[in-house]
């Protein structure tokens, strides 16, 4: 069985980083969930599929939709703390789940640079994040990893697939 991926956390650590990266050096399929209205789901074929996952609470057509495709999937989404449910849809499917987490600060200070979405969106999410910690942290089952380093520098998707492939 292929082994798929899903990629969520905290803005700006790397998610869809490590998503291109895999494409590029690993062999996955990258589908980034927020990109232009969902447009890599449909360059898959998943979207049905994805949102009837959403709907439904169940992601077994979704999985084996992705399982046809050949090649390992890593799906990144950043995703609304009410779709928490979903993960853990994704994991009785069979895809591994991980969390890229970061200081608060160091994630604001990226966000702020990369520009283009007023920080206040940033911080009503780490709020939530915030005040979800708890329920996130159980729901990923431990499956989180730090997206910058003891330095406050942005760790390198490599890195972070090491650590993942590691554990």
């Amino acid at each position: 069985m292929i082994r798929s991926l899903f990629i969520a956390g905290v803005p700006c650590t790397g998610k869809t980083w490590l998503g291109r990266w895999l494409a590029e050096h690993e062999g996955f399929i990258h589908v980034d969930a927020e990109k232009d209205n969902g447009s890599d789901l449909d360059k898959t074929g998943i979207h049905n599929e994805w949102g009837l996952a959403l709907k439904s609470g169940r992601a077994d057509a979704l999985a084996e939709k992705i399982q046809g495709l050949m090649k390992p999937v890593v799906l990144n989404w950043g995703f609304p703390i009410s779709y928490l449910y979903f993960v853990r849809t994704l994991q009785v499917a069979g895809i591994d789940t991980w969390w890229i987490h970061a200081k608060r600060n160091l994630a604001r200070d990226a966000f702020s640079k990369r520009g283009g979405i007023d920080l206040r969106f940033f911080d009503r999410q780490m709020d939530e994040i915030e005040r979800h910690w708890l329920l996130l942290e159980l729901v990923f089952d431990h499956r989180t990893i730090q997206g910058f380093d003891d330095e406050g520098k942005q760790r390198q998707p490599e890195d972070l697939w090491q650590e993942i492939r590691s554990r």
